[in-house]
């Protein structure tokens, strides 16, 4: 059944964390957080006037308890969760919902925390620290309550076959987010005004980056305080040689020496040589990047398919995204569509230390499906994970989700995040090195770095 939502969620209803939740990333990922915890008000924020499906499976009951969740909070993602505790108060009325803004900086306030048995009864998670907290113990399996309550009929295919099951074989969270790309984003007039072509291979890449430097403008704004940004710029030369990029690194598969990896670094040493990033991008964080990017004082900018709505509300029809990755041989056709980013096993788990885990589970696949719902008819996400049979659009879809939904059905993903690698010695000495890279390291220094910590980290 559908109900059109027009009430906001009461302020006595939840107790709110004021640190700011980062945007810049899958929802699954980064930005850097103040980590103070304040109790507040709930801030105003805009009614959600959308249609929502009712979940038949979950009951719901009118008995009294209290639930803690440390969720994505502020900027676009505090609607949405307010929004997902709207309705899960309707079917719970008596249960008082606490939200937590999740501190986005790599896993480590999570794991410190989970050390000292200080975690909420929900709290996301991504393949990053899941495993880590499952082989403690401290987040439970839900196998038998994502089967209780038929999760396969309200998510993608896509996201029940690759986003679902961890690598021990037990689902230990209800997704949030999707297969997301991390695309070229590009200012078409910057390129229009100035007579640049808009680049389709690294001959041209290359060209664009040089006129661009002569007239004092940024090629590409880069955040590259935060790993994954770092490892999808990599992965946009190293894909189209191998698929899997740095994540074959990662796992022994590969050898930053090989040769395809090489003639990557190689051209990612040129561009660098050559000014394709702004002065400080290593110490740059999402929203000083995107700045200078929005402002027009950058021509480009790497970013996953979720910064469209924010883009756009700042560039409008200047803005547009590049079908295919710029860094290949001009007229090679080889690995053209494979994408960095992908899917992950992101989304809400169930403490061990939830004192009601029946309870739990149930306002954890509750919140993270309407908190979806939200996403998709606010936004027109083109990759929801949610089926959207039923489902109604609040906006027509902008012209470049438009043109990424034409696209995205020939786009693979055999890669990983960088910061959600299960070898996580690696990941962190890659972002060093990738830092070390753009500050003036030598591609053979890079390569034989790298090289070594391939040998040192991987049984």
């Amino acid at each position: 059944m559908k109900k059109k939502i027009v009430s906001m969620l009461l302020a006595s209803a939840m107790v709110i964390s004021l640190m700011a939740c980062g945007n810049g990333s899958s929802d699954s990922e980064t930005g850097n957080a103040d980590s103070a915890e304040t109790e507040a008000d709930v801030p105003e924020t805009e009614t959600l006037d959308i249609y929502v499906p009712d979940v038949p499976e979950i009951e719901g009951s009118d008995a009294e308890a209290e639930i803690d969740i440390w969720t994505y909070y502020g900027g676009d993602n505090t609607a949405m969760a307010d929004f997902a505790v709207e309705q899960i108060k309707k079917k719970f009325p008596n249960v008082t919902i606490n939200l937590e803004a999740y501190p986005q900086d790599g896993g480590q306030t999570v794991k410190t925390r989970a050390a000292a048995g200080d975690l909420p009864d929900l709290l996301l998670v991504d393949s990053g620290t899941l495993m880590t907290l499952a082989k403690s113990g401290n987040i439970i399996p839900i196998d038998d309550y994502a089967d209780e309550f038929n999760i396969g009929n309200y998510y993608t295919d896509a996201i029940m076959e690759n986003c679902l099951v961890s690598e021990d074989g037990h689902v230990y969270q209800f997704p949030i987010g999707s297969i997301s790309p991390i695309l070229w984003y590009y200012n078409s007039q910057l390129f229009e005004d100035n007579n640049i072509k808009v680049p389709e291979n690294y001959e041209e890449l290359l060209e664009a980056v040089k006129q661009f430097r002569q007239l004092d403008i940024t090629p590409m704004s880069m955040f590259g305080k935060e790993p994954w940004p770092l490892g999808a710029f990599f992965d946009s030369f190293a894909m189209k040689n191998n698929e899997a990029g740095f994540y074959a690194l990662s796992t022994g598969e590969a050898k930053a020496s090989d040769e395809g990896y090489a003639e990557a670094v190689e051209k990612i040493k040129e561009l660098i040589d050559e000014g394709i990033f702004q002065e400080g991008s290593t110490n740059a964080d999402f929203d000083t990047a995107s700045a200078l990017f929005k402002s027009g004082k950058a021509a480009m900018i790497l970013d996953g398919s979720w910064y469209t709505s924010e883009a756009i509300a700042e560039l409008g029809e200047n803005l547009d995204i590049m079908e295919i990755y710029p860094t290949g041989e001009p007229g090679d056709t080889a690995n053209q569509y494979a994408m960095s980013g992908g899917g992950d096993t992101n989304g809400m788990a169930v403490s061990d230390s939830a004192e009601d885990k029946d309870l739990a589970a149930e306002i954890g696949f509750l919140f993270t499906y309407y908190r979806e719902v939200a996403h998709y008819e606010t936004t027109g996400l083109v990759e929801t994970p949610l089926k959207v049979e039923g489902l109604e659009l609040d906006t027509e879809l902008d012209h470049v989700s438009a043109k990424l939904q034409e696209v995205l059905p020939n786009y693979t993903f055999s890669g990983k995040f960088l910061h959600t690698l299960t070898n996580t010695e690696f990941s962190t000495t890659f972002t060093e090195e990738m830092q070390k890279f753009i500050v003036g390291e030598s591609s053979e220094d890079f390569i034989s770095n790298i090289d070594k910590c391939i040998e040192r980290t991987v049984e």
